[in-house]
């Protein structure tokens, strides 16, 4: 699915009826499209690390694509590495509203091309030798019914379908989250019955997550420092009474956001206001092409 317009009128009636089979199906995890095409980008047989964006996409936005981005030109993880952009059809915490998922699905479609674009046409100078694993870097689209961020590794994992062809080893996941989310992942509300962070032991023995700070514009995270501080605590046991465990913090990354103010609720606000030049330096031109063209949050106009 290229981003021609007859490409993209095919978007819409081949993720919602990829939705509605998924749906009916046993499955938690499933991978809907990958751009570029299979033929076009490395075979997963040496993966070494998928990355994982996890979001509601309602719209993907700059932000989106700066944490994306960090963490792929980052010398941090192993190559070869793939990105999966993930939808949780089941969201903990937010209906599915006022985009609907096929909408959300194909504006991650447009934004995969938008990243690729970017992605290629920036190599990082300081990755050595990370130039053939640029030119075949693949983004998944992928959707999932588990809300948490446990099960959802979990899901993928045992979907196999990134699992090595020879060895069958699966590669490390790195979860990419803004600070908010992860207050939401150590939160221990999240994990029932007994309430305790137990449950995300597997997950951090497993898995890798890279969390990108917030601003302080005008959200409860707190400045620089009080975020360090959280992790500190982490690091010296302040989760210990709920479950948490020390050796935690070193499984988390702190990294400096690039840019502010980009939001996901400042791009609804700014379509239901039909500002297109605002919402175009939100989230790029195919995706504010999108917005405009299919009506999307008309409804949202006069809220912030």
């Amino acid at each position: 699915m290229q981003s021609s317009n007859s490409s993209q009128s095919n978007l819409l009636p081949h993720f919602r009826s990829s939705l509605e089979q998924f749906a009916s199906s046993p499955s938690n995890f499933l991978i809907l499209h990958t751009l570029p095409p299979p033929s076009e980008h490395q075979s997963q047989s040496s993966l070494k690390t998928l990355h994982l964006l996890d979001s509601s996409f309602n719209p993907p936005t700059r932000a989106h694509l700066r944490i994306a981005l960090s963490a792929l030109r980052s010398n941090t993880y192993p190559k070869p590495h793939r990105l999966l952009l993930l939808l949780a059809t089941q969201n903990a915490d937010k209906a599915p509203k006022p985009a609907a998922f096929e909408h959300r699905l194909a504006m991650m479609t447009l934004f995969a091309q938008d990243l690729l674009d970017e992605y290629s046409a920036s190599p990082d100078k300081n990755a050595s030798g990370d130039e053939g694993n640029r030119v075949g870097l693949a983004v998944d689209i992928g959707i999932t019914k588990k809300p948490y961020y446990n099960d959802k590794a979990v899901a993928i994992e045992e979907s196999r379908q990134y699992a090595d062809e020879n060895s069958d080893e699966q590669p490390q996941q790195v979860h990419l989250l803004g600070f908010d989310s992860l207050i939401r992942l150590l939160d221990r509300k999240y994990y029932p019955p007994e309430h305790t962070l137990a449950p995300l032991n597997p997950f951090f023995e497993r898995h890798r997550v890279r969390v990108t700070r917030r601003s302080q514009d005008g959200t409860n995270w707190g400045s620089s420092n009080d975020q360090d501080r959280y992790l500190g605590a982490l690091a010296t046991g302040g989760a210990e009474n709920v479950g948490g465990k020390r050796e935690w913090a070193g499984r988390i990354e702190l990294v400096e956001g690039e840019g502010e103010g980009v939001s996901s609720t400042k791009v609804r606000d700014g379509a239901g206001r039909k500002k297109w030049d605002e919402v175009e330096k939100l989230v790029g031109k195919r995706t504010r092409e999108w917005i405009e063209k299919e009506g999307l949050y008309m409804v949202e106009e006069g809220k912030g």
